[in-house]
């Protein structure tokens, strides 16, 4: 044999002692992870970053805040809110991206290779069976390549065109729960403002009478201890006004901690105080009222519902799923072209362009066509299901907000009406000018019931309030019009108060669903 002929062996080890040795090295590096815990400083680079977010400045209180003004606030400052609007823009990106999976794939690549020895060759005449006996190469040991491919698979274009439709309906219902999410603050802010309103004007006349009740506490000690009257009577006394400061100091517990859920609901920082617009004194007069049809209201439910939208849209979405399966199972055609360069001085043509097309598809797949449909038309079967029990649901829901408003208007008016006796009951005894231990624990007492009353009356309204919001968000009322000039609390304020003033207008003008069950019926 030639002794030019590079034998096969040359440069063989010491690349195999390359990969022996890259390939224990990833190994230790693989086996030496482990679990690392944060770190106090990064726990404290964590907490400084979130709360410099939370405790963003907000626009300043300036005002007593009013019911309108809490629910602004909580639109914009709101953290529950800020994250299903992030939901909602992450959704819109999500679309955005998916536009690109339907373009076709043009790809750049350049490269350099490079060999420790001559790439020879040997060539065996097949005539005679023997080798020529002459090495031969028609590589560089040094080359350069650059490619540029363009490449267009027609079915992944159609499934790419489908997953895009699915991520629009994925951005609507990602606004649908933005929606859900919005009415249950606005709920929560409604009832937590007149909790806070009921705990305000409690607390006001709280202290004065817990004055009063100790001061009869230290005198009927001072009267035990001079035996002016029977140790029976004396503590029998003591004893009823135990039990008075008690229940009082049981109504400051239930009601202490409202103002601070009002200010949390209103994304204010901990420890914010704020000032309520308070009422007058007296029964509040702007008593919720609900003239719309019932029969309406479920109409405009079962058409406003974020979470029966939110399954509309799931049925879209699993419609196009199904497309999307039985797309697959279709043949794929691939179209190609490509611009190529090799640095090979050995090829005739260092510069050329290809192109061409191919058609594949999985045979075996045809098998699972039946299965594949009958899987997808149970998808969309179960979807229609969901979709069908939480209509009846959302029925009974407004049903049963509407017995519940209703219930609590009656309750609401027997409580004003005990308030008022019990407050004439207390003029009279202060008025009768009694005195004695007997005479003060009567007028004590009948102050702590006018005050109980009151209370009871308030947070029966605060009740009230919370059941009328209930009808509206088992309606599916937005609160808000559907255009708000600004996003500054001013305009936020007067768009809320706009907003529930023209939602039983709004709702009313549905039809009645007794007339669309007709409707529906006659085919028409």
């Amino acid at each position: 044999m030639n002794s030019s002929v590079i034998s096969p062996r040359l440069g063989t080890r010491p690349i195999r002692v390359s990969i022996a040795l890259i390939t224990a090295a990833l190994l230790a590096s693989g086996c030496s992870v482990k679990p690392t815990p944060l770190t106090q400083d990064e726990t404290l680079t964590r907490i400084r970053a979130d709360l410099a977010v939370v405790m963003a400045p907000q626009e300043p209180i300036s005002a007593a805040i009013t019911m309108h003004d809490a629910m602004a606030r909580a639109l914009k400052y709101n953290l529950d809110e800020r994250v299903k609007l992030m939901e909602t823009a992450v959704a819109t990106r999500q679309l955005d991206l998916s536009h690109f999976d339907m373009l076709p794939r043009l790809v750049a690549g350049a490269g350099y290779t490079g060999r420790s020895n001559e790439a020879g060759s040997e060539s065996l005449n097949l005539a005679t069976g023997r080798r020529t006996g002459e090495s031969t190469t028609a590589t560089d040991r040094h080359r350069r390549t650059a490619d540029l491919g363009f490449t267009w698979n027609i079915l992944d274009f159609g499934v790419s065109y489908i997953r895009a439709h699915q991520n629009a309906n994925l951005v609507l219902i990602a606004e649908e729960r933005r929606r859900r999410v919005v009415q249950g603050i606005l709920q929560d802010v409604r009832t937590a403002y007149w909790r806070a309103v009921a705990a305000e004007r409690m607390l006001t006349r709280l202290a004065p009478l817990e004055q009063r009740i100790s001061d009869a506490r230290r005198n009927a000690t001072a009267m035990e201890e001079q035996r002016v009257q029977a140790p029976l009577q004396t503590l029998s006394y003591q004893r009823s006004l135990v039990d008075t400061l008690r229940q009082l100091q049981t109504l400051r517990r239930e009601l202490v901690a409202a103002k601070s859920q009002l200010g949390a609901l209103m994304g204010l920082p901990p420890g914010q105080d704020f000032t309520l617009a308070i009422p007058a004194d007296g029964a509040p007069t702007d008593i919720p009222t609900i003239e719309t049809n019932v029969e309406a209201l479920e109409t405009y439910a079962l058409m406003n519902r974020p979470e029966l939208l939110e399954e509309s849209y799931n049925s879209r979405i699993t419609a196009d799923e199904t497309k999307r399966a039985l797309l697959k199972l279709l043949p794929g055609i691939d179209l190609n072209a490509g611009l190529h360069y090799d640095s090979n001085s050995f090829q005739l043509n260092q510069r050329w362009a290809d192109y061409g097309a191919r058609v594949s598809w999985n045979l075996l797949s045809l098998a699972s066509i039946g299965e594949t449909r009958d899987y997808t038309k149970a998808q969309e079967e179960l979807v229609a299901i969901r979709r069908q029990a939480l209509s009846i649901a959302v029925l009974s829901q407004v049903r049963v907000s509407m017995v519940q408003f209703r219930e609590l208007s009656a309750e609401y008016a027997l409580n004003v009406d005990q308030a008022g006796i019990e407050q004439r009951i207390r003029e009279q005894y202060v008025n009768s000018g009694t005195a004695g231990q007997q005479g003060e624990m009567e007028v004590i007492q009948a102050e702590v019931s006018a005050l109980v009353s009151d209370l009871r009356r308030d947070l029966v309204y605060a009740d009230l309030q919370n059941a009328y919001a209930r009808v509206m968000v088992s309606a599916g009322v937005d609160p808000l019009p559907e255009t708000v000039t600004s996003q500054d609390l001013p305009s936020l304020s007067q768009a809320v108060a706009s907003g529930l003033n023209a939602w039983q207008a709004r709702a009313g003008a549905a039809a009645k669903l007794s007339d669309v069950t007709q409707a529906a019926a006659s085919g028409s």
